[in-house]
This record gives structure tokens, C-alpha cells and sequence, in this order.
């Protein structure tokens, strides 16, 4: 879906914040619950629950769909995650920046005007690419072998497209649904949808 204003309005910017504001919240919560599936049950089961933290970014650019509204989302969770608790504020923010700049290279690819499935699928692949690659730029895998590693970051990559992508996608429409996105680009095209009206399928 093409749009010709790109400058994010008030309205919009209101909403980006308040939902990565949230997410934020749930990013410091699911540190602890990852730290204790990666105890529990290892790397790997880990590597399946680490898309949550590009779903922030995903959701605001499906609703609002326009361009550094991914990067500045994961950027404002980040920040909220480091305020409400987190003690390793430099790695939050550099992941924020990573991983939101992965999923805005995945919507950039597409101009930023397709929101299919897929292109939100790739966006979470990507934000999950940059995640791994953060983490080892930083701290390196040698805790893991090899096997181990690459099987993480199957996972990650998996989860990045069901969890971060579809997820986020089926989150952004349910709340779409309810009316509340009315005034944003996927409340639009979801209302003329739902009129039966001709609409961009992106």
C-alpha cells in the first residue's frame, strides 16, 4: 500500500509509542522467561521464543506503513526495557538498533509499500539475523559448539518468521478488527476490505 505522506503525524506517533512502550515491558519479562528456558532446556529452545523481541518494530510498520517506523519502534522499546529494569542498557540499545534496522531493510527491499504475509515473515528473519549477529560481534558463541550454534539460529530464524512475522501480523489485525485502527493504514485497508471495496493487497 503506497503512501503519499511519509512524515509521521501525530496521531501516529501517539501510537507507535504506546505500543512499543508495551512491548517494552513484555521484552524485560520475556529476558527472565528466556534465561529460564535456556537454562531448562538449552540454546536451542531458547532460540524458538527470541522473535517476541522483533514484534514491536512489525507491528507499528504493519499498522502505520511508513518508512523508520520499525527502526524508531524497536528503538522506544528498548528504551522503555532499559528504564522499567534492564541492567544491560548498552547491548538493549544496540540490539534495539540492530534488530530494527533488520526488519526496516526487510520493508525497505519492498519500498515500504508491501505488508504482505511474507514480507513480514522476512522481516522477522531479518531482525533476527541481526540479533544473532549482534550477539556474536559483542560476546562471540564459544559457550556453544557448532552444531549447537547453527541449530540456535535455525530456530531464531523460525521463530523470527511464525512468532515475530505472523504473530505480529495476527496481534495487528486483531486489534485492527476492533475498530481502533480506524484512523491508520491497516484500519483502512481492513475497513475496505470488510466493505467489500477494491483495495492494494499489500
Amino acid at each position: 500500500m503506497s503512501t503519499k505522506k511519509k512524515a509521521l503525524n501525530l496521531r501516529e506517533i501517539v501510537v507507535m509509542a504506546s505500543i512499543s512502550v508495551g512491548f517494552g515491558v513484555l521484552y524485560l519479562l520475556w529476558i527472565f522467561f528466556g534465561q529460564f528456558i535456556k537454562g531448562v532446556l538449552g540454546p536451542v529452545a531458547w532460540g524458538g521464543i527470541a522473535g517476541l523481541w522483533v514484534m514491536a518494530p512489525i507491528v507499528c510498520a504493519y499498522i502505520i506503513r511508513k518508512p523508520g517506523v520499525a527502526l524508531i519502534a524497536e528503538l522506544v522499546a528498548a528504551g522503555t526495557e532499559i528504564m522499567v529494569g534492564s541492567v544491560s542498557a548498552g547491548t538493549v540499545l544496540i540490539l534495539g538498533f540492530t534488530q530494527g534496522l533488520g526488519v526496516e531493510i526487510a520493508l525497505a527491499l519492498f519500498l515500504w509499500r508491501s505488508y504482505r504475509l511474507p514480507v513480514l515473515m522476512l522481516a522477522g528473519i531479518l531482525g533476527m539475523v541481526a540479533n544473532f549477529l549482534t550477539i556474536y560481534v559483542l560476546y562471540g558463541y564459544s559457550q556453544y559448539n557448532l552444531a549447537i550454534t547453527l541449530l540456535m539460529l535455525a530456530a531464531m530464524l523460525v521463530s523470527g518468521a511464525l512468532l515475530g512475522g505472523w504473530g505480529s501480523k495476527s496481534i495487528a489485525d486483531a486489534l485492527g478488527r476492533t475498530g481502533v485502527l480506524n484512523n491508520f493504514a491497516l484500519g483502512r485497508l481492513l475497513r475496505e476490505k470488510q466493505h467489500g471495496q477494491s483495495v492494494d493487497p499489500s
